[in-house]
């Protein structure tokens, strides 16, 4: 299983790289670099990947959590699944074989959006999902 630290970590990457392209993003001529994309390509990698290793907590939750921590795990899955969702959807208005940005402004406002629910997303794990997680294995020891 992965760790703790490990999840923070991944959760540290995802954010920071997440303020790096929010600044880039700023200057429309920086969206359409190399590197801009190579940078969201390793954004959207890290995320794809965090969520990934979350399925292990959800498994420890729902053997160990009560019920508390199956509910919890499924109100994190079903967010999870509503995330990639909406990412995918950006993801394919914006981000064909490089991004493609046709109006600047309404590219930042739901590139800003996107990260947000991200980052809000990634603060309630921190938060919420991996103490719960935490007990559930301390009391399963």
């Amino acid at each position: 299983m992965v760790s703790f630290d490990d999840l923070h970590t991944q959760n540290h990457q995802i954010a920071e790289l997440a303020k790096v392209l929010n600044y880039l993003f700023e200057d429309r001529e920086m969206c359409d670099t190399e590197l801009a994309c190579e940078l969201f390509e390793r954004y959207r990698e890290k995320f794809e990947d965090h969520m990934d290793h979350n399925r292990e907590i959800y498994s420890a939750l729902y053997s160990s959590g009560g019920h508390e921590g199956g509910t919890t795990a499924n109100r994190f899955m079903e967010g999870e699944r509503e995330i990639k969702r909406v990412f995918h959807i950006y993801a394919n208005k914006w981000c064909k074989r490089g991004l493609h940005i046709d109006d600047h402004g309404q590219f930042c406002r739901e590139t800003e959006k996107m990260f947000q629910l991200i980052h809000d997303r990634i603060q309630a794990e921190s938060e919420q999902l991996y103490p719960l997680a935490r007990k559930a294995m301390a009391a399963d020891s």
